[in-house]
């Protein structure tokens, strides 16, 4: 019986720094079923869902503690379930490009969680526009629309706040 192991680890940023955290896993033949590895500042983090046998699960639960403490990082385990299946749900993509502010990313998602959208993956990225270094943000999701959600009212509510908020954006189907 396969059981799960969701981790966090985070710290100093430096080449190899992946193949380290994923050398224990694939010597205790455990399963990385998802993951979100990146470059904060000067930090990596990492987040995995790993699956095995309780045993194996537990061969690398001291592995990673003896990899956290010998590389200064800070790890977070926690054994959990296979992930739930969601009800009928349509798989939508957010593209969102904008002026970079300190709600930007709250104000969309409060609009998504209100209309009943799940967010399963968050990724932003600012940069600086090339013509005239403004603060720019790149925002993406990936969220899950109930079968139910009238799928034109919702793209007409969210471009309507996009155009309250001066963003350019898409969405569109997942693919």
């Amino acid at each position: 019986m396969q059981t799960y192991l969701a981790i966090t680890l985070l710290g100093q940023d430096h080449l190899g720094l992946i193949e380290r955290i994923t050398r224990p896993i694939a010597q205790h033949k455990c399963l990385i079923h998802d993951s979100r590895i990146a470059s904060l500042g000067r930090q990596s983090a990492a987040a995995m869902l790993i699956s095995g046998s309780w045993d194996r699960l537990t061969r690398l639960e001291n592995a990673l503690k003896l990899l956290a403490k010998e590389n200064d990082l800070a790890l977070h385990m926690v054994r959990t379930e296979a992930p739930a299946p969601l009800e009928a749900h349509l798989s939508y993509a957010v593209d969102v490009v904008g002026l970079n502010s300190p709600d930007m990313t709250h104000q969309l998602a409060q609009f998504f969680t209100a209309q009943g959208t799940h967010i399963r993956d968050l990724a932003t990225m600012p940069y600086s526009s090339p013509n005239n270094a403004t603060p720019m943000l790149n925002l993406r999701m990936q969220i899950d629309v109930p079968a139910n959600l009238r799928l034109a009212l919702l793209k007409e509510a969210f471009f309507d706040l996009c155009d309250e908020l001066n963003l350019d954006a898409t969405l569109d189907p997942a693919r």
